[in-house]
């Protein structure tokens, strides 16, 4: 299969997941249901679930009801992350992907409610894997995903990102941010197989491999933009346009060094490459 079939497979296994999971948008209160079904189908490539994918590939996990809505949870938080950063009180976005951001199609108060509701929603999704295998580690998985998207993670590289707009971030600032702010669910989408499939030797090297899979995700993002004449205070502003390329390869470099297994890690290698592809760094 090539990669085009595999992306055309796996994201439609998980869009598929999302749709029976998520609730109708005519069940009430129906606007709010819109509302988060309008921002987890709103175009998104399904990284980070397809990141999940292929780390369960990697470690021998059948790709199942189970790995897919354990995608399908990732996604939900990504997608809530968004509809929170698009809104007035933080990056303050119309459009997303080329639609109206939720807040500006329905209201700010109904998107904030969405985020919410999506993320209270993950964690529903995450109880039913137990359901599906009842000899999965639920309390590990708990814990690494509480911990990559709460005030240690993703959350906290949100308020350093705000605290630092009307302030000349440093090189420290600009990683902490990409850390916390992308890369740690990314990182959490490759150790999530390993925490509930029980695959603990996994660990380092997926924790390694998402992590800088998604340093280098943000920074190739930031060249994109500054291209563009877009966005925030990035990796080219501190680091220089040369600098911020060399740190992008030097992140993929490190991705790709911590798959061990070149040939069971096939698909985690052709991850790299899109990524690569995406930003012709």
């Amino acid at each position: 299969m090539n990669w085009d079939d595999y992306i055309k497979k796996h994201t439609k296994k998980i869009d598929e997941a999302l749709d029976s999971l998520l609730p109708g948008e005519l069940t009430a209160p129906a606007t709010i249901h819109k509302a988060m079904r309008y921002s987890v189908f709103n175009g998104g490539k399904r990284l980070r679930p397809l990141i999940a994918i292929a780390s369960s590939e990697y470690m021998d996990v059948d790709v199942d009801r189970t790995v897919y809505s354990m995608g399908a949870m990732i996604e939900m938080v990504h997608a809530y992350s968004l509809v929170h950063d698009d809104l007035p009180s933080m990056d303050n976005d119309d459009f997303r992907r080329g639609k109206p951001t939720v807040h500006r199609l329905f209201s700010e108060a109904i998107a904030i409610l969405a985020g919410d509701a999506l993320l209270t929603m993950a964690f529903e999704v995450m109880g039913m894997l137990g359901s599906y295998k009842t000899n999965g580690d639920i309390g590990a998985l708990l814990t690494g995903f509480a911990s990559a998207i709460g005030s240690r993670g993703l959350v906290g590289g949100q308020v350093m990102d705000l605290e630092r707009r009307n302030a000349k971030p440093t090189p420290e600032d600009i990683l902490f941010i990409h850390k916390n702010k992308t890369a740690a669910l990314m990182m959490f989408a490759a150790i999530a197989p390993a925490l509930f499939f029980k695959k603990r030797t996994y660990l380092p090297d997926m924790r390694s491999y998402g992590e800088s899979l998604g340093m280098a995700f943000q920074i190739g993002d930031d060249i994109v933009d500054h291209h563009k004449g877009e966005g925030e205070p990035s990796a080219v502003d501190v680091f220089g346009m040369d600098g911020a390329k060399k740190l992008f390869h030097e992140y993929m470099d490190k991705a790709e060094g911590a798959i061990r297994y070149e040939k069971k890690g096939v698909s985690l290698i052709a991850v790299c490459d899109w990524v690569k592809q995406e930003f012709r760094v």
